[in-house]
């Protein structure tokens, strides 16, 4: 009898044990914020340690303990497809060392993450990389959707954010701002301190030191009108200096980027003209 009990303890304790590390296994994920330059920017100090972009994303991560860490990924920087190719790959090795992975990219940098994803998805044999990029915050991508787009079998959620004062994401009308309305990508323009932000004022530190915020905790406390923010809405989000953000449905972006690209090309039609009578003389 006492060796039945003993024998019966014995087991109970191995069981709860074997449990215990496997659910502590099964339940601890590894996850980063990785942070991506764009063209001609590896030397930047913004998105390094230290730099007043990284440091506000960092102090944001703190508050809400979202991953385990913020990291730069530096590339070459270089103009064209190939270069953001390699980049791509490279990037794709540093986040297999996640679980999962919140990208924040701007400009071609994001093009970089884009080509990332479809890489992710062409090399995933177990269904581990879906949905491993949980979060992707574009900051002023220049937007081709015949060259690239994000795949959202990889990306959970997209946030193109873009500036109506960006006067380098379209490259005199070459690109577009947005995206097409598919789930899962928000097309949001952004305003800084109530005005149009610059390509380099996307990320300035106040927009960094509330972005991983923007998703689900502003949502869930009912702050800054997040909980009215969809995929499906086109919208906008005015970012302020130690002060929560703004978003509301933005009902005439349609008609506001049809005003933008009819300036730009307006303008390139001016510079042809001039380019024209100059070379004429």
């Amino acid at each position: 009898m006492i060796a039945i009990t003993y024998s019966t303890k014995y087991t109970k304790f191995m069981s709860a044990l074997l449990l215990t590390l496997f659910t502590n296994c099964t339940l601890y994920t590894k996850s980063a914020c990785i942070i991506v330059h764009g063209t001609w920017s590896q030397d930047s100090s913004w998105y390094r340690p230290a730099g007043d972009f990284f440091s506000a994303l960092e102090s944001c991560n703190k508050e809400i303990e979202l991953v385990d860490e913020i990291i730069p990924f530096s590339w070459s920087g270089k103009l064209g497809h190939p270069a953001q190719l390699q980049a791509a790959q490279e990037l794709e090795k540093v986040i297999q060392e996640y679980d999962f992975v919140i990208i924040v990219a701007h400009s071609h940098g994001a093009t970089v993450g884009m080509i990332c994803s479809q890489i992710l998805f062409s090399n995933d044999t177990n269904g581990n990389n879906l949905a491993k990029i949980k979060r992707f915050y574009s900051l002023g991508v220049p937007v081709n959707e015949s060259t690239v787009t994000p795949n959202m079998s990889v990306v959970k959620k997209f946030y193109n954010l873009f500036s109506f004062g960006d006067h380098v994401q379209t490259v005199h009308g070459m690109y577009e701002r947005i995206f097409t309305n598919v789930y899962g990508i928000y097309n949001l323009s952004v305003e800084l301190f109530g005005k149009h932000p610059s390509h380099t004022q996307l990320h300035h530190p106040a927009v960094g030191a509330f972005l991983l915020k923007i998703d689900d905790y502003f949502a869930e406390k009912k702050l800054g009108n997040f909980h009215e923010c969809q995929s499906s809405f086109p919208g906008n989000i005015t970012f302020f200096d130690y002060q929560y953000p703004q978003y509301h449905v933005q009902h005439n972006q349609e008609e506001l980027l049809a005003a933008d690209k009819q300036s730009y090309n307006l303008a390139a039609l001016a510079f042809f003209r001039t380019h024209t009578l100059c070379h004429d003389r």
